[in-house]
């Protein structure tokens, strides 16, 4: 059974002193579209023992109070009130501080050091399926022919963070890191590697293809990748 807390079934058991702590911002929307990291890495925010909060917000501070009731919890900041739904570990908002951000923007924070904290639980679905470490196990030339005798089918190698960070290797070396998105079924990198090294790929229908293009030279290798807790993809 729930515990209950002030008379009110409290599904999560949390009690003031678990609610205190600091938030981290892990997901959120902005007329109705999904903020990346960059954005909700800008607010963060502590609960302290004594019903202090201090927020901040693009390197900027404010302070104020905070105070629960049951399920919710309404903090007054700066003049303005904001309610909040606790869950698990989590507190989401509704037009959080409208007037102090000059827009309606929905945003939920985790607290730091739990599970609810980790980026990859809020990804959506094709995203978070290309979390892991994958390995290549075919390679083609720009024609699509078989290039297994020009380069080892098993030479690259790739880790896709939940924050959106990728790390890449080739023939055993890495050739550096960057941050990468899946737009439809392209997978974007914001940075060149090593060596005149570019990438990019496609997730289509459970399938991963890196596309590796040295302009050094002149290699353009379209690799198929297979997660290694999955199998072949």
């Amino acid at each position: 059974m729930p515990e209950q807390v002030n008379g009110t079934n409290d599904a999560f058991s949390n009690t003031d002193e678990d609610l205190s702590g600091k938030y981290i911002c892990i997901t959120g929307t902005a007329l109705g579209i999904t903020l990346s990291d960059d954005d909700v890495s800008r607010f963060s925010m502590e609960l302290k023992d004594d019903g202090k909060v201090t927020m901040e917000i693009e390197g900027s501070f404010a302070e104020g109070t905070w105070v629960r009731n049951n399920s919710t919890i309404t903090l007054h900041i700066e003049g303005s009130y904001v309610v909040g739904e606790i869950g698990k570990d989590t507190i989401s908002f509704n037009d959080f501080l409208k007037e102090q951000v000059n827009a309606s923007v929905d945003l939920t924070f985790a607290k730091e050091g739990t599970d609810a904290a980790k980026p990859e639980n809020y990804l959506p679905k094709e995203e978070k399926a290309l979390i892991g470490d994958w390995v290549s196990v075919s390679v083609t030339d720009v024609l699509g022919n078989d290039a297994s005798e020009e380069v080892d089918p098993t030479a690259l190698a790739a880790t896709f963070d939940g924050d959106h960070s990728a790390t890449i290797s080739f023939m055993g070396k890495e050739i550096g890191s960057s941050k990468w998105s899946l737009f439809a079924e392209s997978v974007l990198f914001d940075d060149e590697f090593n060596d005149g090294v570019s990438l990019n790929g496609d997730y289509t229908d459970g399938v991963f293809t890196l596309t590796y293009n040295n302009t050094s030279t002149d290699a353009y290798y379209i690799f198929k990748m297979s997660n290694s807790e999955d199998g072949d993809k």
